[in-house]
């Protein structure tokens, strides 16, 4: 990669490199973790299965999920505020305590002893919720600038990160609190029922809205979507425990559960986008396809809710295998390969998809609906995820591994460190964002 500037200011603009290595390395590390305690059976497994299977959740997470939702959050930022960039030691702190608590979790797992479990455990949440607390100020500091350029995709853009400190404090006092199951579960749902599909549909909406300037959301109406969505997010919550007590019928709880993807995917215009695919314009097709498994989200997670679907405590609802791969992954990937592209600043219509990525994702989604409709006719329990699934999902680890190490590494095309359309921002785009010709 050929550099262009070395000005400390442009630091940030390619800051998420870093942070997507990190990720898709510690992306391999969970599902060998993960395939640790699928294969091994001994006693921390049969007598702590429900531990054992949160820390792993929380792994995923606010591991190397969050690497790509900070990495994005690192780079763009910045440049759309014209602040300046965030100092260099916070981002290899938080590189460094994510990271360290990600193997810390999956050494405590792979060990097997249940005090070291616990012990380790608990040092990687806290070390995870801890890098959550390092993205406070930064966060702060976007949020004091958000009247500047905000409203193309208003609180979509700046609310994240003013969230993902709360996050990390209730994941931690709901860890030390374990023993109450409730407190688990409804920390679990603070983080995949809601700060991931705020902070994935944020990554959508920047796309279409911002860089592509396809207005899906009217950027007037972008604050009343977010305040919605967020909205029906938190009752989808809410009414899980008031369901559990018998203070809310279960099928509103359910319904309560698919209103925000519904309502979400309606707000996206999947009309007019098809419009402009058709149209031929260009776009990032991962992204696109993530839009459309939001209405599947929410039904599965309906039919769950009502038993329609018959699983056991120890599988994760299939509703947030969808959430995770055929939804997060996907936009989430998606947008960096975007977002690189324009670093390279290869033109709109020399832009490649990666197939084999994209396939895998998609692919293992279809497996997973194609077994929860398959169990609701017949009527069978489903006692375990499909193997075939399990393994494409797999597969599209490596293969994500593979493609970053060679883009970044192996590419022969220029890299500049302000990238393409995102230069407009910018008052002196040679000197990078936040500089002050009278400092």
């Amino acid at each position: 990669m050929d550099e262009k500037s070395s000005n400390s200011q442009h630091f940030a603009a390619g800051s998420y490199i870093d942070l997507l290595l990190a990720a898709v390395i510690m992306q391999i590390t969970f599902i060998i973790t993960a395939i640790w305690v699928v294969t091994n059976s001994n006693d921390l497994f049969q007598t702590n299965s429900e531990h054992v299977r949160h820390v792993l959740k929380i792994q995923l997470s606010l591991g190397w999920m969050m690497c790509i939702i900070a990495g994005l959050g690192f780079s763009l930022l910045p440049l759309i505020y014209d602040v300046k960039s965030f100092d260099k030691s916070l981002m290899r702190s938080f590189i460094g305590m994510n990271m360290s608590g990600q193997l810390t979790i999956a050494l405590g797992i792979i060990i097997g002893k249940e005090e070291i479990f616990y012990s380790l455990s608990t040092i990687g949440i806290t070390l995870l919720c801890t890098a959550l607390f390092l993205l406070g100020p930064p966060a702060l500091t976007i949020f004091k600038s958000r009247k500047i350029n905000s409203t193309e995709i208003g609180p979509f853009s700046y609310s994240i990160g003013m969230i993902l400190p709360f996050i990390g404090l209730i994941t931690l006092v709901s860890w030390i609190a374990r023993e109450n199951s409730m407190i688990l579960a409804i920390s679990e749902s603070v983080i995949f029922d809601l700060l991931i599909p705020l902070a994935v549909t944020s990554t959508i909406v920047s796309h279409f809205n911002r860089r592509l300037n396809w207005d899906l959301i009217k950027p007037h109406n972008t604050g009343k979507v977010f305040a919605i969505f967020m909205t029906l997010l938190l009752l989808s919550i809410v009414s899980v425990p008031l369901s559990d007590n018998g203070d809310m019928s279960i099928r509103l709880s359910a319904t309560l559960s698919l209103l925000p993807y519904v309502f979400i995917f309606i707000m996206l215009n999947p009309k007019k986008m098809v419009s402009k695919i058709i149209e031929k314009q260009p776009y990032n097709k991962m992204i696109a396809a993530s839009i459309f498994w939001l209405p599947i989200i929410g039904i599965v997670s309906y039919l769950e809710k009502l038993n329609f679907v018959s699983t056991t405590d120890e599988m994760m609802s299939y509703y947030r295998w969808i959430l995770i791969f055929g939804f997060s992954m996907q936009a989430l990937w998606g947008f960096a390969s975007y977002l690189h592209d324009d670093h390279k600043k290869l033109s709109l219509h020399r832009r490649k998809t990666t197939w084999l990525i994209f396939l895998s994702l998609n692919i293992g989604s279809i497996i997973t609906t194609y077994a929860l409709i398959n169990s609701w006719i017949t009527g069978e329990e489903l006692i375990s995820h499909p193997r075939i699934g399990i393994a494409v999902y797999a597969a599209s680890y490596i293969l994500i591994l593979i493609h970053w190490i060679r883009d970044v590494f192996f590419s022969l095309d220029n890299w500049y460190a302000t990238p393409m359309f995102y230069d407009r921002y910018l008052k002196y785009p040679e000197e990078g964002p936040g500089y002050n010709f009278e400092d």
